[in-house]
């Protein structure tokens, strides 16, 4: 087990980096948390700006898709999330999905040879094992939306993972066998996604297309999988359209469309 003391983020050097306008710019930072995405859901509107972060170097009750837990090695990879104020929620998993496209372009930049997708509906494949899952939850205030948290889990430097989740995790340090600065990775992340996001709130379709060109299985025959049950026949990939759903075509030339929720995508 790494000393966690000697592995902490050093804020100090995060906040000399960070080259965003307003992503990160409130930041806080905790040697431990419970949930990153929990604590900047129960925080008081009040106390919420657009772009504010939290990161920790321990989460110890992180969620993932389903309520699955997010295990992380303290110190050595990058769990944060992100508040975002849009005027509307509508098409928030498209944000999502901008989001985990920033972060392939910024692994991209490490490994120019390297098999980087996104896996439906909210992970990050390198080499074709996960390296981050991403979290989002909304808050309303009524009917109106207040926040909307992205939480991120990024292994970066671990380099052991258990038996059963040997075969599926990677980090980003096993793949390029280099160890990383994680405040400059997470302030070089946070710039490509504030942009991401400028894109996202101006409805630009061209993100879309960049998106969609990276979700796993995109424009192949694919299975699917609905609230856990495998649907029979094969489905042609279309990718996501502007409200956040995604698109297929069956073999009889029909379109259908399904929230995130409830579908899996099944590409092998």
């Amino acid at each position: 087990m790494h000393d966690v003391l000697s592995d902490s983020f050093d804020v100090s050097v995060f906040k000399k980096s960070l080259s965003t306008q307003w992503l990160g710019r409130e930041f806080r930072y905790f040697s431990s948390l419970p949930s990153t995405n929990t604590y900047l859901k129960e925080l008081d509107a009040g106390e919420i700006t657009q772009g504010t972060i939290v990161v920790t170097d321990e989460q110890f009750s992180g969620r993932g898709q389903y309520d699955r837990t997010w295990t992380s090695e303290p110190g050595q990879n990058l769990t944060f999330s992100m508040a975002f104020k849009p005027q509307s929620a509508e098409g928030f998993h498209v944000l999502t999905l901008a989001c985990a496209l920033a972060l392939v372009e910024q692994l991209r930049q490490f490994d120019q040879q390297a098999s980087l997708s996104i896996k439906w509906p909210n992970d990050v494949l390198f080499n074709h094992k996960k390296v981050a899952g991403l979290l989002t939850e909304a808050v309303f205030l009524g009917n109106k939306p207040d926040r909307l948290i992205i939480g991120m889990g990024l292994n970066v430097n671990q380099q052991e993972y258990d038996a059963e989740l040997s075969d599926k995790a990677t980090s980003i340090r096993l793949e390029i066998h280099k160890k990383l600065v994680r405040e400059q990775l997470l302030c070089d992340l946070l710039y490509r996604i504030e942009y991401k996001y400028k894109r996202w709130n101006e409805r630009q379709l061209d993100l879309l297309r960049e998106v969609n060109r990276k979700i796993q299985g995109y424009g192949k025959w694919i299975g699917l999988r609905i609230d856990g049950k495998k649907k029979n026949g094969a489905y042609k990939l279309l990718g996501v359209n502007e409200v956040g759903r995604l698109v297929v075509l069956n073999r009889e030339g029909g379109l259908e469309s399904f929230s995130y929720e409830q579908i899996r995508v099944i590409t092998d």
